[in-house]
C-alpha cells in the first residue's frame, strides 16, 4: 500500500511537470496506480466498514437459521434423543448419587445402571474423564433428566458468552457468538463444551489482570484436561507466575475435594482404568471419527497408517506447543489468546465438534483486534475465518472424509500468527482483559 501511494504521487507529480523531460505522459498512464489503490481497497475488509457489516449480516443471517433448524429438529424430537449426550451425561451425574463413585470406572456396573436408568440396550456410554468431571456433574444427577438438559444449557451458555465478550454485552460480537454454528451445536449435543469454552477463554481473559481468578478458572479446566495441554506453555512463555500457581492450587484442591467425597482410591482407579478406555476408544471410535477436527483423525481419515498418524499428532502437538510459546512472549494478548485457543484443538488427539466453540471465540477475538487497531483484514484471512465458522456445520454432516476442519483450524492458526508478526513493530496489541470492564 505504501509503494502503491508513493508511486502514485510520483507519477502525479510528473504528469503536472509535462513529465522527467518536460514532454506530457501518455494517455491514461495516471490511471496505473488509481486502479492499484481501488483493488488494494477492494481486497481490505475494515470491521467498521459496511461491506464487511453486509457480508458479516449474511453470514450470521444463515448461521442464525441453521442454528435455529437444528434447535428444533432437537425439540421434535424431544429428551433425550434429540439432545445427543444429555443422557450420559446425567446418567453418569445420576450414578454417583446410587453407587460408590469409584465404580463408575467399571464398565460392566455403570452399563448395567444406565440400563435401568432407560438407555437403549445397544447404546454405551463408558466414563473415562478425571474424577473432578464427577464434582461437575454431580449437581445435575438430582435432577429430572429433561430439566438436567436445560440446566446444563442455562448454566453454561452464559459463561460462554462472557468469554467470548467480557462485559462488553451490546457489543455485535454477542450476536456472532450467538449465531454460530457452534452454539446450535453445542446447545444440542449437551456437553459441557460451554463451560470449558468459558473456563479456557475466560481464564486467558483474566490472567494479566485479575491473575489468581484467572488461574482459578484455568485449575478447574483440568476437569477436561485434554483441552489445557498447552495452557502452561502460555502461562509460562508469558511469565504469568501468580496465575499459574493460581490454576495449580486449584487443580490440587480438586484432587483434594474429590478424594474427600469420594473416597481416596477413586484417582488410582481413574489411572488403572484409563489406559483400557483409551483402547477401547481406538479400537471403537470409527462411527464418530467424522465429528472430530484433530489431526490424528484427520490423517487417519486420509488413509494414513495409524502408528504415522499418531506420530504426526505427537508433531503437532510439539509444534502447537512451540507456536504458543512464541505468541505469548510477547504477553498475554488478545491475538495470543486467540491463537492457543485454536491451537488447544491441534495439540489434543481426543477433540470433538462440539469442542469447537473455542474456535468460534478464537474468530471472534481476531476481528475484534482488528477492529480495536481501526485496522482492516485481507480477502484471504476473511475467506479463512468464513471456513473456521463453516467447517463444524461440514462435521454434523458427515459426507466427506476430507479434513475441513482441520485444514481450518490450520488455516486460522496461520491468520493468527503472520498477523502477530505484522504488529510487532507497530502499537501493542490490546490485552485480553480492560479491568474497568469487569
Amino acid at each position: 500500500m505504501i509503494l502503491v501511494g508513493v508511486s502514485g504521487a510520483v507519477f502525479c507529480r510528473a504528469k503536472d511537470r509535462g513529465g522527467p523531460s518536460g514532454m506530457s505522459e501518455r494517455p491514461g498512464a495516471g490511471r496505473v496506480p488509481a486502479i492499484a489503490g481501488d483493488l488494494a481497497a477492494a481486497l481490505s475488509w475494515p470491521p467498521a466498514s459496511d461491506k464487511f457489516r453486509l457480508l458479516a449480516g449474511i453470514f450470521l443471517a444463515l448461521f442464525a437459521a441453521y442454528g435455529v433448524t437444528e434447535l428444533a429438529v432437537a425439540a421434535a424430537r424431544g429428551w433425550p434423543d434429540g439432545f445427543g449426550d444429555s443422557f450420559s451425561l446425567w446418567s453418569w451425574g445420576r450414578f454417583v448419587h446410587d453407587h460408590p463413585a469409584a465404580e463408575i470406572y467399571d464398565p460392566a456396573a455403570l452399563h448395567a445402571a444406565q440400563l435401568a436408568l432407560g438407555m437403549d440396550p445397544g447404546a454405551a456410554y463408558p466414563f473415562g474423564y478425571p474424577p473432578s468431571y464427577l464434582l461437575v456433574l454431580w449437581p445435575f444427577g438430582l435432577l429430572p433428566g429433561g430439566v438436567a438438559c436445560a440446566a446444563m444449557i442455562a448454566v453454561g451458555l452464559p459463561l460462554y458468552l462472557w468469554a467470548t465478550v467480557g462485559a462488553n454485552w451490546r457489543s455485535p460480537a454477542l450476536f456472532a457468538a450467538l449465531a454460530a454454528p457452534t452454539t446450535a451445536i453445542g446447545m444440542v449435543s449437551v456437553q459441557t463444551s460451554f463451560l470449558a469454552a468459558a473456563l479456557l477463554a475466560g481464564g486467558m481473559r483474566l490472567a494479566a489482570g485479575h491473575p489468581v481468578l484467572g488461574g482459578v478458572l484455568l485449575g478447574l479446566l483440568t476437569y477436561k484436561p485434554q483441552l489445557g495441554l498447552l495452557v502452561p506453555v502460555a502461562l509460562v512463555a508469558a511469565r504469568l507466575w501468580r496465575t499459574m500457581a493460581s490454576a495449580a492450587a486449584t487443580a490440587i484442591l480438586l484432587v483434594l475435594l474429590t478424594s474427600l467425597l469420594f473416597g481416596g482410591a477413586i484417582w488410582p482407579t481413574w489411572l488403572a482404568a484409563l489406559f483400557a478406555f483409551s483402547r477401547e476408544f481406538a479400537a471403537e471410535s470409527s462411527q464418530i471419527r467424522h465429528l472430530m477436527p484433530t489431526i490424528l483423525v484427520a490423517l487417519l481419515q486420509l488413509g494414513v497408517a495409524p502408528a504415522m498418524a499418531q506420530l504426526a499428532q505427537v508433531a503437532g502437538t510439539a509444534a502447537a506447543a512451540a507456536i504458543v510459546w512464541t505468541l505469548f512472549r510477547s504477553g498475554p494478548q488478545q491475538l495470543a489468546g486467540a491463537g492457543l485457543l485454536v491451537a488447544a484443538l491441534l495439540a489434543t488427539p481426543y477433540g470433538f465438534l462440539y469442542d469447537m466453540q473455542i474456535v468460534t471465540i478464537a474468530a471472534i477475538w481476531v476481528i475484534a483486534e482488528r477492529q480495536s487497531a481501526r485496522g482492516a483484514l485481507g480477502t484471504g484471512e476473511i475467506l479463512v475465518i468464513i471456513l473456521a465458522l463453516t467447517a463444524p456445520i461440514v462435521l454434523v454432516a458427515g459426507t466427506t472424509h476430507f479434513p475441513v476442519a482441520t485444514l481450518a483450524l490450520i488455516l486460522l492458526l496461520g491468520v493468527i500468527v503472520r498477523r502477530c508478526r505484522r504488529l510487532r513493530s507497530q502499537v501493542p496489541p490490546a490485552q485480553l482483559l480492560d479491568p474497568t470492564r469487569l
